[in-house]
């Protein structure tokens, strides 16, 4: 049955890359729904989870001749929820910006993060490893992607070479992704789950 359902929605996505309204109907009745739940689980908005669903759909109308068939639509569409739902997030909390950012870069979506992941609880996570770090890449990390300084303006005001600089900021998201990769997502969201019930 799943399978007959995959080929039906290969064949929708392929009639969507041509132009065909029906088929992009077809996706919108499918995910719409979920888009929604997801975003309103982030940002606690009716009105900004719609908007994120109509900015998700808008997109992939307009990038429809990009979409490849052979890949995950529902990861492509959380994928792009996730990056509007980000800049809301940004926009509502610009203190937030250096870990929404980050949560960007480090987390690769594929069905099971799309469908499990706890922005939220990411981020404070995510917020959490940043304090392991060495002061040095601690620093150098927050002027590179909170306050947005190239990595030779870094070096010019850390007074280091900028492959030094460039050093402490791979190092630093080498940490980070590696940290992420090898703690599983379903411990870490039920610990977040059994917290938030005991408040």
């Amino acid at each position: 049955m799943q399978e007959k359902e995959t080929d039906i929605e290969k064949i929708r996505i392929l009639q969507l890359k041509e132009g065909s309204k029906p088929a992009f109907n077809y996706i919108f009745q499918t995910y719409n729904q979920k888009l929604y739940f997801f975003a309103l689980g982030y940002l606690k908005s009716e009105k900004e989870a719609e908007e994120i669903v109509q900015e998700t759909f808008l997109k992939i109308w307009e990038r429809r001749d990009h979409i490849d068939p052979e890949l995950s639509i529902n990861a492509y569409l959380f994928k792009i929820a996730f990056n509007f739902i980000q800049k809301h997030l940004i926009r509502n909390f610009k203190e937030e910006e250096l870990k929404h950012n980050l949560a960007g870069e480090l987390v690769s979506f594929d069905d099971h993060t799309a469908n499990m992941l706890n922005y939220h609880f990411l981020l404070q996570h995510i917020n959490k490893l940043i304090d392991e770090l060495p002061p040095r890449q601690k620093e150098i990390i927050g002027l590179r992607k909170l306050e947005g300084f190239t990595p030779k303006e870094i070096s010019e005001k850390l007074s280091l070479s900028v492959k030094t600089v460039e050093a402490h900021l791979t190092a630093a998201l080498r940490f980070l992704k590696e940290r992420l990769q090898s703690e599983k997502f379903d411990d870490l969201l039920l610990f977040a789950l059994t917290f938030r019930k005991k408040n």
